[in-house]
């Protein structure tokens, strides 16, 4: 049946058409029909011309716009769907697991003793895997599904984001890319914050670490089964455990530091970990840790460093003086003491991930150089090669590794990038700040939760834990957990 003009010269007049997403299209009409005595008879066909002529051809909604059309007066001011097209399914990021050893896993959680304290000592860090062993599976990207919009055209889905396996010290993958395995036998670590899996050997010392020892550079993990001395020095890329007490020493490894007895180190050496500290107590001591630090019974005048938690749990565990630095949460029986010692907590400041920040950028500035210059260098081959010569051998082989060079150096800029971008994520959210006390609170406290400070001037006995609330640092009292 042909259109009507003056129907249609109504429908674009009174109405109008809207298109969301390319996926759906409504139409509008006029609040102003409703102060009209009567309304010309409108077909269906009139109707279909006008939302053609809007680009809606896909998908129309043949009961909605019936009705539309029987009753215009009904649709006076409000927005109604007449079409609906197909949207895209966006493709699945790949998914990664990490397939550690669960009796291990277990063997490392903390246990709740009888009379509720929790023991962080007896963990069973070891976790051996044999050469060959899965250590993680990925589960590849999607591409997703096409979707058509109302006006008939193809709408395209984003595709999945890649990820790469966590491919650490002695660890390859699988010829498909799906799977990371063991190189070798020895004991597995992971690093979340590096995304990283490793397999070490265990370097063992059955006594102390003295002069008959002295100092250690290991590429695994490393147990003392004595205590460590004044002076002496011990790195490994993997864990260290020490079965008795350290004394102003040096320690630095890249997975966990478990020290079964205490730490004091007045105000010398350093205790630096890429994963977490445990330790029984700790007394002027520098330590830094790249997840968690947990004490079981005091810290006293020192100066830590945690990038997500420093824990105490004790009955009886207080942190007084010093500088308690954590990423997300300090937890705590007691803060401060009644001789209203100077102490400071700050929480939220993520101080490894500003150390990488500014590695990153670095970095970046060498890469954009390199890169720079790789190109020059890529450009003139390509030159001499285009204007129908052939390049000598040691010509094209230079072509060859520049090319191979570019590649690198691009995909390392690319890597540094999505990292920076994490990393600045992490930075601005400041909604898991929170320092947590469970007893009292002494006065002589300073707070810093990201960037907002509260002096403490009063003492205050109860549980409270301090957040951001509304832009400042607000205390909240807590049943006990």
């Amino acid at each position: 049946m042909a259109v009507k003009q003056e129907e249609l010269v109504w429908w674009v007049k009174n109405s109008s058409v809207t298109v969301e997403d390319g996926v759906y299209a409504y139409l509008t009409i006029s609040d102003a029909v409703l102060q009209e005595q009567e309304l010309p008879e409108l077909g269906f066909e009139s109707l279909s011309e006008y939302l053609r002529q809007h680009g809606v051809t896909n998908g129309i909604d043949l009961i909605a716009c019936q009705q539309i059309v029987l009753n215009p007066r009904a649709f006076g001011g409000v927005k109604t769907k007449v079409a609906s097209g197909q949207a895209p399914s966006n493709g699945q990021d790949a998914q990664i697991e990490v397939m550690i050893d669960s009796a291990n896993e277990e063997a490392k959680t903390p246990t709740v003793l009888e009379d509720g304290r929790v023991d962080f000592f007896n963990i069973g860090i070891v976790r051996t895997v044999h050469k060959g062993q899965i250590l993680a599976r990925k589960t590849p990207t999607t591409v997703g599904l096409q979707g058509t919009g109302v006006n008939g055209s193809p709408i395209f889905p984003k595709p999945g984001r890649d990820v790469r396996l966590p491919i650490g010290k002695n660890t390859v993958v699988s010829e498909d890319g799906l799977l990371l395995l063991a190189e070798t036998d020895g004991h597995v670590s992971y690093n979340p914050r590096e995304q990283k899996v490793n397999v070490f050997d265990v370097f063992e010392v059955q006594g102390d670490v003295d002069f008959a020892v002295g100092n250690i550079d290991f590429l695994g993990n490393v147990l003392i089964r004595g205590s460590v001395l004044p002076g002496f020095k011990i790195v490994a890329a993997g864990d260290i455990e020490v079965a008795g007490n350290v004394d102003s020493a040096f320690l630095e490894a890249g997975g966990d530091i478990v020290i079964r007895g205490g730490v004091q180190m007045r105000s010398k050496g350093l205790i630096k970990s890429g994963g977490t500290v445990r330790a029984r107590f700790l007394q002027a001591a520098n330590v830094e840790a790249g997840v968690d630090v947990i004490i079981r019974d005091s810290i006293m005048h020192c100066h830590i460093s945690a990038g997500r938690s420093v824990l105490l749990e004790a009955k009886k565990s207080v942190i007084v003086g010093g500088l308690v630095r954590a990423g997300e949460e300090v937890r705590t029986r007691t803060l401060g003491s009644p001789m209203a010692t100077p102490t400071e907590v700050e929480v939220g400041v993520h101080p490894h991930l500003r150390v990488e920040m500014g590695q990153i950028h670095e970095r970046l500035k060498a890469l954009h150089a390199n890169i720079e210059k790789t190109k020059k260098a890529l450009a003139l081959l390509d030159n001499m090669a285009g204007v129908g010569k052939q390049l000598p051998p040691d010509k094209e082989a230079l072509r060859q590794s520049l090319s191979h060079t570019s590649k690198h150096l691009m995909q390392e800029e690319e890597d540094l990038m999505l990292r920076r971008s994490e990393i600045e994520a992490t930075l601005l959210d400041t909604a898991l700040a929170k320092v947590y006390v469970f007893e009292v609170i002494y006065p002589g406290l300073k707070i810093t939760l990201g960037q907002h400070v509260s002096y403490i001037r009063d003492a205050y006995h109860g549980s409270v834990i301090y957040g951001i609330q509304d832009g400042e640092i607000k205390a909240n009292s807590v049943s006990m957990v």
